[in-house]
């Protein structure tokens, strides 16, 4: 089965792609990413020497949303020089489905999930390629999930039984290398039942974390980064897309303040969209 790097253009993902070379070799690993048009260009800088250093041949997407509603998203392949901070692919977005808004953020889902999923599916076909992400193991709430609009969340039942998030991220790759393994660790069955419905999801989907294939923390993450001859030259608020509505009311508005001709490029778009 072929192994798909999801590279998001952050230092954990690039760590990822390391990894997942060292682990698995070049030849059996694909690299793609997933272009909004609304990252730093700083992010963009990184992401092209991530792929020179590492030889990843990286597969650069953008969401095509030509289509009619109803008929779903595709994508466009673009050359790892086109990616930019252009906003394209977000306007373009927007247009059709409209702007994303707290408690309906289905931007990633049109910008990156579906489009990724498409070409996968059509690349390798359905079923036949195991997806990684950058998820690392001192990021329990990502890793079981925490679904703030659902009563029943994973990580918060783990909470109750008394876990505490090294514990949590622990069971979870022990459950996940062995769901057997949720038998020896004293939580109740309604945290058992959620977890293994969680997994059983991931399986399902053949989708993996770093977590998984390597503990590395953040800390770790940054000082690996230090020592390397490059590093991404951002501040972690202006990571990801600069204004996603995702981030904190503080780290917003240190990237607008940071980034003022972004914020009102980024306002505009949403404002006459």
């Amino acid at each position: 089965m072929k192994k798909v790097v999801s590279f998001s253009g952050g230092r954990t993902s690039a760590y990822l792609c390391k990894v997942m070379i060292d682990k698995f070799g070049k030849d059996n690993v694909d690299f793609i990413y997933m272009d909004t048009g609304a990252e730093h260009p700083e992010t963009y800088e990184f992401i092209r020497k991530v792929d020179s250093y590492f030889g990843l041949n990286l597969v650069c997407l953008r969401g095509d949303f030509s289509r009619p509603l109803g008929k779903g998203v595709y994508y466009n392949v673009v050359d790892i020089n086109d990616i930019k901070q252009d906003l394209k692919p977000f306007k373009e977005m927007a247009s059709k489905y409209g702007i994303p808004y707290t408690g309906g953020m289905f931007c990633t889902d049109r910008m990156k999930l579906k489009p990724f999923k498409k070409y996968c599916d059509d690349t390798y076909g359905k079923g036949n390629y195991e997806t990684c992400l950058g998820i690392r193991a001192d990021e329990p709430k990502r890793l079981v999930g925490d679904n703030k609009n659902k009563n029943l969340s994973v990580y918060k039942q783990l909470k109750i039984d008394g876990l505490n998030d090294d514990a949590i991220s622990l069971l979870y790759v022990n459950a996940r290398e062995n769901i057997k393994e949720i038998n020896q660790w004293g939580i109740s069955d309604l945290s058992k039942a959620l977890l293994i419905k969680r997994i059983d999801h991931l399986n399902e989907q053949n989708l993996n974390h770093l977590a998984e294939v390597c503990n590395y923390e953040k800390q770790e993450i940054v000082t690996h980064w230090s020592k390397m001859p490059f590093d991404l030259g951002i501040d972690e608020w202006l990571g990801n897309c600069i204004f996603c509505p995702k981030k904190s009311n503080l780290k917003l508005a240190a990237a607008q303040r940071d980034e003022p001709k972004h914020y009102h490029d980024f306002i505009s778009l949403i404002t006459f969209t």
